[in-house]
């Protein structure tokens, strides 16, 4: 049973660390230090009769009463764990400890390869320590963002918080967040703050992850040339990258089923109008599996660029990307120079490196 449910576990690392569920601490819950206690409430409609939760090769289910459940256990320390019912697509991850713990979940239907989803949501987490110190990074990181030393200030703050956290498996989180996802710092600063932590008490799959993300930042870092590919168009026609030489080219990999990739597409679309007759062109890369639906989406979303399908991901999985939306800008001769960058970031690289045609 515990198999059939983890093969819909969709691990997504940004989401975790970055996403839009809300923490809040709540210092006045008369928590047990023996053993766990999690309320839990699920928004939305489901026809499923039991809730499970997952954590430490252990697998627990209870009723759900009217969209309800409540969870009781003991753990030895602080464990990443999930909850989830059958009918998601997902099984949303947090930080169970003993303490009293209530979580509100969300319930959110999408079509993906042209059949409709269902998907889970942490919208808020009270009552444990592991909130606090996420609420504590995430401040931080959205305070701090839009700042011009950001990367100085990050790792300035990683050094004393994984200090102070370096036993806490979300310290583990971030740096495998910082390596796969969103690569602000240097591979030399992420090695420094990796020997920190207490790597005993970390989640395997956080340090696998950070060990591919070391890798990647090693072969496909700022500086380094990207790879070269051909792929097809939605015309079975193959396009090679090096027809764009001597143009600066924003590749971004995507697909149809992917909400956050779909949202970002009118950012695009007026990057690319602000940056029209000049040297600048997307391509975009997409996962999708069904043709059709890859090809509708293209044609709902305008997306006038160059579109190209790698259903077998090879591409993907040449450079290690574990999470989409991805993008790498790479310059006229085909070097990279920005990684996983927002449309704002895109916009202030080009603005002073394009050139008119």
């Amino acid at each position: 049973m515990i198999k059939i449910a983890l093969t819909h576990i969709r691990w997504v690392l940004s989401i975790f660390i970055l996403g839009t569920a809300s923490l809040y601490s709540q210092n006045n819950l008369k928590n047990n230090p023996g053993m766990f206690k999690i309320q839990g409430s699920i928004k939305g409609d489901i026809a499923d009769k039991f809730a499970y939760i997952y954590y430490n090769n252990v697998e627990d289910s209870v009723k759900i009463v009217n969209n309800n459940f409540e969870f009781k256990g003991v753990v030895k320390d602080t464990v990443s764990a999930q909850i989830y019912i059958k009918s998601a697509e997902n099984a949303p991850q947090f930080y169970l400890e003993n303490s009293n713990i209530d979580i509100q979940i969300s319930i959110n239907k999408s079509d993906k390869d042209g059949k409709s989803v269902q998907t889970m949501h942490i919208d808020q987490i009270k009552g444990s320590h592991s909130s606090q110190i996420q609420e504590e990074y995430l401040n931080f990181y959205q305070f701090n963002a839009g700042k011009k030393d950001f990367n100085n200030l990050l790792y300035a703050k990683l050094t004393v918080f994984l200090k102070q956290h370096r036993s806490h498996p979300f310290s583990g989180a971030i740096l495998a967040e910082l390596a796969m996802v969103n690569p602000v710092l240097s591979k030399k600063e992420l090695n420094t703050l990796y020997s920190v932590l207490d790597i005993a008490k970390q989640n395997d799959q956080y340090l696998t992850l950070f060990k591919k993300g070391i890798d990647r930042l090693g072969t496909y870092a700022v500086g380094k040339p990207f790879l070269n590919f051909e792929l097809p168009d939605q015309n079975g026609s193959l396009v090679d990258i090096k027809k764009f030489s001597g143009k600066i080219v924003l590749i971004d990999f995507w697909a149809s089923w992917c909400a956050p990739c779909r949202k970002k597409s009118p950012e695009l679309i007026a990057l690319r109008q602000q940056y029209s007759g000049t040297n600048f062109e997307i391509i975009g890369i997409s996962r999708d599996k069904n043709i059709k639906q890859w090809t509708a989406a293209i044609e709902k979303d305008k997306l006038d660029w160059i579109n190209l399908l790698d259903q077998d991901q090879k591409i993907e999985n040449s450079i290690g990307i574990e999470n989409i939306p991805y993008n790498y800008l790479i310059d006229e001769k085909g070097i990279i120079i920005g990684i996983n960058l927002s449309p704002t970031e895109i916009s202030k690289i080009l603005s002073a490196n394009t050139k008119k045609t």
